[in-house]
């Protein structure tokens, strides 16, 4: 089961502007496109905070195998997660809501 911790909206240059919720955490992020400088590095920088930029993580482009879909895998590391990182996927809505939202951040927890 997938729970939703963000709802993002895409801007035209390709950056993500949204809010993402849990029950402590309650915080604008940006999620912006980078170069890549190696092939494993990221395709997207992630940020808090409104006005200055403080980077909490980083997002990944990926292939859905079973629906062939494009997807960010995002990576998000924050003091109230402790030594955890929060990996959530950015997916996109098949159609935007009224309010412009295009995209949620979507997280399945994980048994260990």
């Amino acid at each position: 089961m997938a729970i939703t911790l963000g709802t993002f909206t895409k801007q035209n240059d390709g950056s993500f502007t949204g809010l993402l919720k849990t029950l402590n955490i309650n915080t604008n992020l940006v999620i912006v496109p980078t170069e890549k400088i190696a092939e494993n590095a990221p395709d997207y920088r992630v940020y808090a905070g409104n006005g200055n930029r403080y980077e909490v993580g980083a997002g990944w482009s990926q292939i859905a195998k079973t629906s062939g879909e494009t997807y960010i895998n995002l990576k998000i590391a924050a003091p109230e997660f402790g030594p955890n990182w929060v990996r959530a996927r950015l997916v996109k809505l098949e159609t935007p809501t009224e309010d412009g939202i295009s995209h949620l951040a979507l997280w399945e927890p994980r048994e260990r």
